[in-house]
């Protein structure tokens, strides 16, 4: 009885595991490629994704997971399917459009040449001016030249000094060897280098940025006088009223400028 039933169960486990071998083989079989005939007599072995109207799209069997493809229909004489089924085109005159990649095309980038550059429309915008506004426009670049200047002359002045008094300090906190003279000294020594890096830094920030704001509105005021004088119109003009009251008489005098 025992060996009967061990048989049984030999055989049962057997044929389990034959199903599951012919199972195995089954999903691990590769999908068929589909074939494409095109009229030019060309045959293309993809894998196809989508039948539509008027095109099929595939991707390449040799990289299913690449970009999507496509051919019309007027190309193609018959499809061969991976399951064997056939399906034939008519032939239809019209243009050929060959297959190519299902790609957007990428939008067209427009010439950096035409784009108008911030001189050139404050250039535009004086020649359009009337010669007031170019005579206010003129004295607001000319005033911002001048702060620049200042700006960068204070800032580059203040900065030096503040690094003189600091290298005086760090001098002054050491002995003729160099060594400190006191603790008291070490730490002042220390404010003092403190003060030296400041005063650099601060020299040449604020020199910098100062001169560099003097140039640009400098050469802003310097465009709008040359438009000015094309025009022959004055930079500035000044009206002194006078009047001298033992003899009477009154005057207007007109100072102008070019």
């Amino acid at each position: 009885m025992k060996i009967t039933m061990s048989w049984k169960k030999t055989r049962a486990v057997f044929f389990l595991l034959l199903l599951l071998s012919a199972h195995f083989t089954q999903s691990q079989t590769p999908r068929k490629p589909d074939v494409i005939t095109l009229r030019d007599a060309t045959q293309l072995e993809v894998v196809i994704q989508e039948v539509d109207d008027n095109f099929v799209k595939y991707r390449k069997l040799t990289d299913p997971e690449g970009p999507l493809f496509s051919v019309r229909k007027t190309e193609i004489v018959s499809i061969k399917y991976g399951n064997g089924d056939v399906e034939t085109f008519e032939a239809v005159l019209e243009v050929p459009g060959y297959y190519a990649p299902n790609i957007p095309k990428a939008p067209i980038a427009k010439s950096p040449s035409t784009a108008v550059t911030p001189k050139a429309r404050f250039q535009e915008e004086l020649q359009t001016a009337t010669p007031d506004r170019l005579r206010a426009v003129y004295k607001y670049y000319k005033g911002k030249s001048k702060g620049g200047m200042v700006m960068g002359i204070a800032g580059t002045s203040a900065g030096i000094l503040m690094a003189a008094i600091g290298t005086g300090i760090v001098v002054s906190a050491t002995d003729a060897n160099g060594n400190f003279k006191s603790y008291q000294d070490e730490k002042r020594a220390i404010r003092g280098a403190w003060m030296m890096i400041g005063g650099f830094a601060g020299a040449v920030t604020f020199g910098t940025v100062g001169f560099v704001k003097a140039g640009k509105n400098g050469s802003k005021a310097t465009r709008v006088r040359r438009e000015l004088i094309r025009r022959n119109e004055p930079i500035t003009f000044r009206i002194s009223p006078a009047y001298n009251p033992v003899n009477g008489y009154a005057r207007l005098a007109l100072s102008v400028q070019f």
